[in-house]
C-alpha cells in the first residue's frame, strides 16, 4: 500500500494544467524541504494526482464576457511563488502579513457582516455571483458545469479508491466543494456502491468555503437527514485558512460540521488552523492564494505528518 495525494485547484482561470501543476508541486516541495526535509523523500515516491479543471471554468468565464492572458498570469504565479519561497520557517507572521501591499480585510469583514442577513433575504447567492461566479455556475441545475467538474475529480478517487493506496486530498476554494460532494455521492448514490469500502485517510482543505451558510445549504446531502448529510468514507478532515481570505470567511467548519462526530461514521477528527498567507500577487495582498497556502509551515507540517 502507497501513498497517494489527490490535488484540486480552485475557481477562477487557471493556467493550463501542466503549468498550474508544476507550481503546486513545487510550492509543497519547498515547504517540506524548509520546514520538514525528513518527509520530502516520502513526498517524491508518493503518487500525486492533479485534477484540473481549469479549461472548464476557463470556458464558462470567457462566455461571460471575462478575459484571461496566461502568459501574464503565469508570469505573476512564478514571482509570487519565487517570493514565498524566500520566507523561513518561522517568518509566516501576523506582523509581517500586516506589511504586504493592499491588504484586503475589508472584503472579509463585509463577507462576515452580510453573509447572515443576504441569506435570510435569500440574496447570498447573488453575491457570490458577483464575486465568484463560476461558484454559483456550480450549482447551476440546467448547467452541465457542475457534472463536468465533479466527474474530473470522482475518476481519480475512484482510482485512488480501487488502488489499495491511503489517500490524501488537498482541495483549494471551490475544489473542496467538488471533493466533498464526489465524497457524498460515492457514499451513497446507487452507481458507486462498489466503492463504498473506500475512505480518504485525510481531507486537506485550504481556503475552503465549506462553512459559509449559502454553501452548506447547496452541498450535496444538504436535503437528507441524520448521518446521510455527511460523507461516510472520510476518515479525518484538516482546515487551514487564511486571515482576510473572504472565500473562507467563516474560518471554523469543526463547529458546522461536528455532527459528523456524533453519527455512526468512520471520520475520527475535524480541525481548523488559522494562518497568514503572504502572497502578494498583482502588486497586492491575496490571502486567497494557492501557493501561499500550499508553502506555508503549517501546510507543510500536516502534509508531512500524514507521510
Amino acid at each position: 500500500m502507497g501513498n497517494r495525494i489527490l490535488f484540486i485547484h480552485g475557481r477562477s482561470f487557471k493556467p493550463e494544467r501542466p503549468i498550474l501543476k508544476r507550481l503546486w508541486i513545487s510550492a509543497v516541495r519547498h515547504g517540506l524541504e524548509r520546514s520538514r526535509p525528513d518527509r520530502l523523500a516520502r513526498f517524491d515516491a508518493a503518487r500525486k494526482e492533479f485534477v484540473y479543471y481549469g479549461d472548464i471554468s476557463g470556458r464558462f468565464l470567457r462566455s461571460k464576457g471575462k478575459r484571461y492572458r496566461q502568459a501574464a498570469d503565469v508570469a505573476d504565479r512564478r514571482a509570487a511563488l519565487a517570493a514565498l519561497k524566500a520566507y523561513g520557517d518561522r517568518q509566516f507572521t501576523r506582523a509581517r502579513y500586516n506589511r504586504l501591499p493592499g491588504k484586503e480585510s475589508l472584503r472579509e469583514f463585509f463577507a462576515d457582516v452580510a453573509a447572515g442577513p443576504l441569506n435570510w433575504f435569500g440574496l447570498s447567492e447573488r453575491a457570490i455571483g458577483m464575486v465568484a461566479p463560476d461558484m454559483l455556475e456550480y450549482w447551476n441545475p440546467d448547467s452541465s458545469f457542475g457534472s463536468d467538474v465533479r466527474w474530473r475529480f470522482t475518476e481519480e478517487l475512484r482510482r485512488a479508491m480501487t488502488s489499495g493506496d491511503r489517500i490524501m486530498i488537498v482541495a483549494h476554494s471551490l475544489g473542496a466543494m467538488i471533493a466533498w460532494d464526489t465524497m457524498w455521492k460515492i457514499s451513497y448514490a446507487g452507481e458507486y456502491r462498489g466503492l463504498r469500502d473506500g475512505r480518504v485517510d485525510l481531507f486537506l482543505t485550504i481556503g475552503c468555503p465549506l462553512g459559509d451558510e449559502t454553501v452548506k445549504d447547496n452541498l450535496k446531502g444538504a436535503r437528507s437527514s441524520g448521518p446521510r448529510r455527511y460523507p461516510a468514507n472520510l476518515l479525518r478532515w484538516e482546515n487551514v485558512s487564511a486571515e482576510d481570505d473572504y472565500i473562507s470567511h467563516d474560518q471554523r467548519v469543526s463547529n458546522d460540521y461536528r455532527k459528523m462526530l456524533k453519527y455512526d461514521l468512520p471520520i475520527r477528527s475535524i480541525k481548523d488552523h488559522r494562518i497568514y498567507n503572504l502572497t502578494v500577487r498583482i502588486g497586492a495582498s491575496n490571502p486567497h492564494s494557492s501557493a501561499g497556502y500550499l508553502i506555508h509551515p503549517k501546510v507543510s507540517r500536516l502534509i508531512a505528518d500524514w507521510l
